[in-house]
């Protein structure tokens, strides 16, 4: 059965952050170059919830608001869904649902938006995250971070960011308690238009 769509107007999350829901408003400083295409899904492999049926909390989960990263686990996405990006860049690399949104997808997409934008523009960023912190690679660390921000998003989450755009963000940690030394929180882009994530990336102040 599919998920009823909730698409939150801008009034409506205007009227949670002033109730006091959320500490604090920033101005977006994401990077908003490249193109976001209107592209059509396809079958692809599906990420799991950050809660498993019995309870568990799985990797990534942010049941206090800040994305956890296990130090070791399993390789993200995989090397038989990566292969897809190299003929298909609407192959689909992950999907997720979303309490605002309804069911997000990142796909292989283009230079512009999706897993190879973050590869291409970011790889660095996320390799700084988890240097020193286990064994994980990079993408590990950020496919754990978009799922965990967009399936548990910290209250008052997302946050408009214009042209069609909304932000969510939350802090970082690992599963032994510490937290990257640089740049320790994560902001996540979504086209609301498109239903697909835009760029993930870590950075050095909270909020969006």
């Amino acid at each position: 059965m599919s998920q009823q769509r909730r698409r939150p107007a801008v009034t409506v999350v205007a009227a949670v952050i002033a109730a006091g829901l959320v500490a604090g408003g920033f101005a977006l400083t994401a990077e908003r170059n490249g193109e976001d295409p209107v592209i059509a899904g396809s079958a692809a492999s599906v990420t799991p919830s950050a809660t498993a049926a019995d309870g568990a909390v799985r990797d990534g989960a942010a049941r206090d608001g800040v994305v956890t990263i296990e130090r070791t686990g399993p390789d993200l996405p995989g090397s038989d869904v990566l292969d897809r990006c190299d003929t298909d860049r609407r192959a689909v690399v992950a999907r997720y649902e979303t309490a605002a949104l309804g069911r997000v997808e990142l796909q292989c997409g283009t230079s512009g938006q999706g897993y190879d934008h973050i590869r291409a523009r970011h790889t660095a960023d996320w390799q700084d995250v988890v240097r020193g912190h286990g064994s994980r690679d990079w993408d590990d660390a950020m496919l754990t971070a978009v799922r965990s921000v967009l399936e548990s998003p910290p209250a008052g989450y997302p946050q408009d960011a214009g042209d069609g755009k909304v932000c969510y963000a939350a802090p970082v940690r690992f599963d032994d308690g510490t937290r990257p030394s640089a740049e320790p929180n994560v902001r996540v882009i979504v086209s609301e238009t498109t239903d697909r994530v835009i760029t993930a990336f870590p950075t050095d102040d909270g909020g969006c």
